[in-house]
């Protein structure tokens, strides 16, 4: 579209959205502009730990989400920001990864484009949703990061965590927000910011992470995500952020830097959510300590995977009653 003249570019976006319509895919060309994507709102619906969130209109009707740096950046800082993100973000594409629209530049802000999700973040859609299939959005996010970490090269998503999962309008899951992500991929890069290494939440970020006293020892890993995992199944399961019962994060960080497991919840309704004692173990396997002892992602999608199955074959073959278990002793 930026190759086209302004008075081109507005005469297709009529077409473009009827296409969009029927066909459903998003841009090839991955540099939007302000006759693509607008933005809808005035204020800001969401900030991260560096990024604020607007919503937009895409092709004039549909809705989208427009992420941009927030803070004092330096232009030249935020640019690469943006262009770091989007470098391993727009290469993705599976059924539980938030898509990638696009790039674009409005008032010499720069944003990254992505469809409006309806149904907001994992934790506030199992919060509000009281039916919500707990070990289905686990199994799904499962499959997500099972697609980054065997993507070539791998990638590491770096802040796994139930507000980085979105909901769609039909209940499907997606993990998105790639700002702390990176190729897994030899060679370390010294010129990444000590913010941008040591950012992350000490609810969901692995010992090792918190104990690190270099920038080396401060990288995200496979391992550090698989760990954020196991938080993660913690969240949906109790419908809580993982250990909510400390208040304070300096001494939650306190805990995991001693390598201390949450104790296991009980509360009401819990295992018929799917935590179940298989689930249990799955969890304490993700914290293990040593890193080389977590499961990867794939074993965890198979463990999920059986466990969804189990569940199926229960709901379908019911325990039979107790007069009927009388009936056929009678008949023996």
């Amino acid at each position: 579209m930026l190759a086209q003249p302004s008075s081109a570019r507005n005469v297709l976006i009529k077409p473009l959205s009827q296409l969009y319509d029927v066909l459903r895919c998003y841009p090839i060309d991955t540099a939007l502009d302000g006759c693509e994507v607008a933005l809808s709102e005035s204020r800001v619906f969401n900030s991260g730990g560096f990024a604020d969130c607007w919503q937009g209109l895409f092709l004039g009707r549909y809705k989208v989400a427009m992420k941009t740096p927030r803070g004092r950046f330096e232009e030249e800082v935020r640019t690469r920001r943006l262009e770091r993100e989007a470098k391993v973000w727009s290469h993705l594409s599976h059924p539980n990864v938030l898509p990638f629209l696009g790039l674009c530049e409005l008032d010499s802000t720069s944003f990254l484009v992505s469809p409006w999700m309806e149904n907001g973040d994992a934790l506030e859609f199992v919060q509000k949703r009281p039916d919500a299939d707990c070990l289905q959005l686990v199994s799904a996010v499962a499959k997500g990061l099972e697609y980054l970490h065997t993507f070539e090269p791998p990638v590491i998503h770096g802040d796994l965590r139930g507000p980085n999962i979105l909901i769609s309008e039909f209940g499907n899951a997606y993990i998105a927000d790639f700002g702390l992500s990176e190729l897994n991929i030899e060679g370390y890069n010294p010129n990444y910011s000590t913010p941008w290494l040591i950012a992350g939440h000490p609810r969901w970020q692995a010992p090792e992470t918190i104990n690190a006293n270099t920038k080396e020892e401060a990288r995200r890993t496979l391992a550090t995500d698989i760990f954020a995992f196991g938080r993660v199944m913690l969240e949906l399961f109790t419908k809580k952020v993982p250990l909510s019962s400390i208040d304070a994060d300096f001494a939650v960080m306190i805990m995991v830097m001693k390598g201390e497991f949450p104790e296991r919840p009980c509360d009401e309704g819990i295992e018929d959510r799917g935590l179940s004692d298989d689930m249990w173990e799955l969890m304490l396997e993700c914290w293990a300590v040593d890193p080389s002892q977590r499961p990867d992602a794939r074993s965890i999608v198979v463990r999920l995977s059986t466990a969804l199955e189990t569940r199926s074959e229960r709901v379908s073959s019911p325990r039979p009653t107790k007069r009927l278990r009388i009936s056929e002793e009678l008949a023996e």
